[in-house]
């Protein structure tokens, strides 16, 4: 397979690790090789301020159906990652149950599900 990375690119974007994380995502998605249309995921931590200026740590996921190809900032779910790793833990969790509480734990609730 052919890379896709053009350094000038990447750096054109900043350092923001969701900027990055946006890049490598649709050089993935770009290739059908990879990645079926709407499937797959990628992230990235990170920490963000709150509204109260206080730090917190955060997962970017890609949302739920969204084109890994295209992607842009709004198609990543900000979720605070402690809660997805106590979720982990549980032995059992409906999935009616999992999305609401992932989508309880999401920083920012206008974004797409996880």
């Amino acid at each position: 397979m052919k890379s896709l990375w053009v350094e000038k690119e990447f750096t054109s974007l900043g350092e923001h690790p969701l900027d990055q994380r946006v890049y490598t995502t649709r050089l993935l998605g770009r290739e059908p090789s990879l990645v079926l249309h709407g499937g797959g995921n990628t992230s990235v931590k990170t920490e963000v301020t709150n509204v109260f200026g206080d730090t917190d740590q955060v997962m970017y996921v890609t949302g739920s159906g969204v084109d890994l190809g295209a992607i842009d900032r709004s198609g990543f779910s900000p979720v605070r990652p402690y809660v997805l790793h106590r979720l982990a833990a549980l032995d059992e969790l409906s999935d009616a149950e999992m999305v609401r509480t992932m989508r309880s734990a999401m920083f920012d609730a206008d974004a797409p599900n996880p």
